[in-house]
C-alpha cells in the first residue's frame, strides 16, 4: 500500500489490480465522453467559507477546468434542507453554472423539505418524476441510471418495489448496451461516518444480475473506492461490482470511521471524480482541490 500525505488531505491508494498498463488502456476501445461526479456540495446561503467548510466554489472551478460533457451530482447538493430559495442563492452561483449538463440524484438533505420540492423545482425534468426521483439517460453509448436511495420516501428499495421493478425493466430493456453505471446518494459500502447502507442491497443485487460496471454514491464526505463487492457485503465473483464514494463536493470532510473490507482508495479531501468513458471500459481519476497524487485507474465493461 502506498500512502501519500498532502498539505490538506490524506490519500491512500493501492497500485496493482486498479492500475492499467499502456497496452491494457489501449483495449478500452474508442473514446466516447467525459463525466465529472461529486455529491454533498453547497453550504446554505451566507455560510462562512473556511479551509474545512463550504468549498463548493473551489470544487466547481476544478470540475469546470476538466471540461466535462456531463456532470453527475450525487445528492445533498444543497444544504441544509434543499429549498428552492437556497438552491437559487447558493448552488446556482457555482455548480449551477453546469446545470445544463447535470444529471442529478437527491440526498437526504433534499428531503428535509417535504417531497424534496426544492430539488425537483430547481432541476425540473432532469430530476425524474416528482414522486419517484429515479431516471435514466444514455451518454456515449453508456446507460446511466439515477436511483433514489431515500427509500422510505419513494415506496422502498426492496425487491418488488416500484423502483426495483423499474431498475430491472430498464436493465433488461437496455441489456444490449455494453456498459452501465448507476448512481445514488447513500452508499451501499462506506468506511466513513455513515457507514454501509443495507437498504440498498436488493438494488445492488439487481445491478449484479445485469452486470453493471460500477456504482457512484455520496453521503460520506470524502473519497473512497471499493474493489468489486457483492450485495451481501462479500468481495469477489464474476458479477461483483466496484464502487466509488464521492462526497467531497464542498460542505465538509468526514474522517475514516471504520475500515471496510475491500476499500482500496481513500482521500480526505475536497475534490471531484473524473470519468472518461470508452466503448469497452472507462478511466477514473480523483482530483483533490489541493492538488497532488491521487487514486486513478482503468476498468472494463463486461
Amino acid at each position: 500500500m502506498k500512502t501519500v500525505r498532502l498539505t490538506t488531505a490524506l490519500v491512500i491508494c493501492l497500485v496493482g489490480a486498479s492500475g492499467a498498463s499502456s497496452a491494457a488502456a489501449s483495449s478500452l476501445g474508442s473514446y466516447k465522453t467525459r463525466l465529472v461526479a461529486v455529491g454533498d456540495i453547497a453550504c446554505a446561503p451566507g455560510a462562512a467559507v473556511t479551509a474545512t467548510t463550504c468549498q463548493q466554489a473551489a470544487t466547481y472551478s476544478l470540475a469546470a477546468s476538466l471540461k466535462p460533457d456531463h456532470v453527475l451530482v450525487l445528492g445533498d447538493n444543497q444544504y441544509e434542507s434543499g429549498t428552492l430559495a437556497d438552491y437559487q442563492a447558493s448552488y446556482a452561483l457555482t455548480w449551477g453554472k453546469l446545470k445544463s449538463k447535470t444529471f442529478p440524484v437527491p440526498g437526504n438533505h433534499e428531503y428535509i423539505t417535504p417531497g424534496a420540492t426544492g430539488y425537483f423545482d430547481y432541476f425540473g425534468s432532469a430530476a425524474g418524476g416528482r414522486t419517484q426521483g429515479w431516471h435514466s439517460s444514455t451518454y456515449g453509448g453508456w446507460r446511466v441510471l439515477g436511483i433514489n436511495s431515500n427509500c422510505a420516501s419513494v415506496g422502498g428499495c426492496q425487491t418488488g418495489s416500484a423502483q426495483e421493478q423499474w431498475l430491472r425493466s430498464s436493465l433488461y430493456y437496455y441489456r444490449s448496451k455494453k456498459c452501465t453505471l448507476a448512481l445514488w446518494h447513500h452508499p451501499r459500502f462506506s468506511s466513513g461516518e455513515h457507514g454501509d447502507n443495507p437498504e440498498m442491497a436488493d438494488l445492488w443485487k439487481t445491478l449484479q444480475d445485469y452486470d453493471a460496471e460500477f456504482v457512484l454514491s455520496g453521503h460520506d464526505h470524502a473519497y473512497e473506492r471499493f474493489l468489486p463487492m457483492n450485495s451481501d457485503g462479500t468481495g469477489g465473483g464474476s458479477d461483483a461490482i466496484p464502487s466509488f464514494v464521492v462526497g467531497g463536493g464542498g460542505k465538509s470532510i468526514y474522517p475514516i470511521a471504520h475500515s471496510r473490507p475491500n476499500s482500496t482508495g481513500y482521500s480526505l479531501s475536497f475534490g471531484v471524480l473524473k470519468l472518461d468513458l470508452y466503448s469497452k471500459g472507462y478511466k477514473w481519476r480523483y482530483y483533490p482541490t489541493s492538488g497532488g497524487s491521487t487514486d486513478n485507474g482503468t476498468g472494463y465493461c463486461r
